[in-house]
């Protein structure tokens, strides 16, 4: 793919960036000002097909990895020409200045590759702090362990953190601390953001019912649902409803109806594009999400954005500063999470309005693509040494700006 055939790993050596090199422009994350900087011309990015390609739309483009495919594919192809690979692809001797790859293959395109520079994007907390709070979660309480949600069994998170130049990670300072202390300075935090068309309207909290809903994929261990079963089981269906969206499989189903929960009332899964969806979750003053395991957890995202005011857990990845306007509570205290939602449905209209206010403003400026490309962008920069930091920044750590 290119002439530049060195494998050192040093952030700070010079890239050669051959003779079709472009300029590429880095705004700041209010559109306004730039810097423009020649980068390399070749990049290559393996994600997953399923979720984006680039020659049309892909069935699931509207997943939060779908999204996030799309977004660094479009940076990338700022810098010049993008040879793209699904998360399957094992493609052999391929030479380019910059590969940026999700985690799970990582390693492996890697080892038969040459890169210039390395970027693994990790859209979990530590894989491995993850699989064994799950598998004693699962172990102790007889439920399935949710395998086909995590990295498959020949994921090396060591050699794909010891590989890496640098590591994106999407989520906060809570999913930062889950990784070693040796890794840390390597990461760099990064938010993604939602459909822009979907969530570009405000939602007010007028004429909405105090009601709660709970939104995932799947309603399974990772998400919290055993939580979310405690906690509405000594619930009154006459002091609150729970609005349960997303597919509930076995054995979740059978103990969520052996728990005599009145008040929870379960749509199933809904496209989050429908207008069906849109209108349950801006009909809901609260949402209720007591997620235990996530990088960054895009429903939760939808909620804020239709205006919900969050009962989580700093474990959903969203910004910390949205977290600050949320009621934070911790995983597997369900008592803890009743008295959560009794103190949400004492606040008057107007503090909910007020707080519902600040968060989806928070969502809009710190979960935007505009930030993404903004702090991505400049990430890339510094690590290809290059210069051209945006202007006024003097650090790519996203949590500096």
């Amino acid at each position: 793919m290119t002439t530049t055939h060195s494998s050192t790993r040093n952030p700070g050596a010079p890239l050669s960036t051959g003779k079709n090199a472009v300029p590429f422009v880095v705004g700041d994350d209010t559109g306004h000002g730039s810097t423009s900087v020649a980068l390399p011309t070749t990049s290559v990015l393996s994600y997953w097909r399923d979720y984006f390609q680039p020659e049309s739309r892909a069935p699931l483009a509207n997943h939060s990895t779908g999204l996030i495919a799309a977004r660094l594919h479009r940076l990338l192809s700022t810098l010049g020409p993008v040879a793209y690979y699904d998360n399957a692809e094992r493609p052999r001797d391929l030479q380019a200045d910059l590969f940026i790859g999700h985690f799970w293959s990582f390693a492996k395109m890697c080892e038969v590759n040459r890169f210039q520079r390395s970027v693994a994007v990790y859209t979990l907390s530590d894989p491995l702090a993850a699989r064994a709070q799950l598998q004693e979660a699962a172990t102790r309480r007889g439920v399935p362990m949710p395998d086909w949600d995590l990295p498959p069994p020949d994921f090396d998170h060591e050699a794909t953190m010891e590989r890496a130049d640098l590591v994106l990670l999407c989520g906060n300072s809570h999913t930062l601390a889950t990784f070693p202390s040796r890794w840390q300075d390597k990461v760099r935090l990064f938010n993604y953001a939602l459909e822009q068309d979907l969530w570009a309207t405000p939602s007010s909290h007028a004429d909405r019912r105090s009601d709660f809903v709970y939104v995932a994929t799947h309603c399974g261990l990772r998400k919290g649902f055993l939580d979310v079963i405690a906690t509405w089981r000594l619930i009154a269906p006459g002091t609150a409803r729970l609005h349960v969206v997303g597919h509930l499989d076995k054995p979740y189903d059978a103990m969520l109806a052996a728990a005599n929960t009145e008040g929870v009332i379960v749509h199933g899964w809904i496209d989050s594009a429908s207008i069906r969806y849109q209108r349950l979750l801006r009909s809901c003053r609260f949402a209720y999400i007591p997620t235990w395991v996530e990088g960054q957890m895009g429903t939760l995202l939808e909620a804020i954005f239709a205006g919900c005011i969050p009962i989580t857990t700093a474990a959903s990845g969203v910004d910390d500063e949205l977290l600050a306007h949320c009621i934070v509570v911790d995983p597997m205290r369900p008592h803890q999470h009743r008295k959560a939602i009794e103190e949400a449905l004492s606040w008057s209209p107007e503090s909910c309005q007020r707080r519902s206010d600040a968060l989806q403003t928070g969502a809009r400026r710190r979960h935007s693509w505009s930030r993404f490309d903004y702090e991505v962008g400049t990430t890339l920069v510094d690590l290809l040494g290059l210069g051209g930091k945006s202007p006024g920044e003097g650090s790519v750590n996203v949590r500096d700006s």
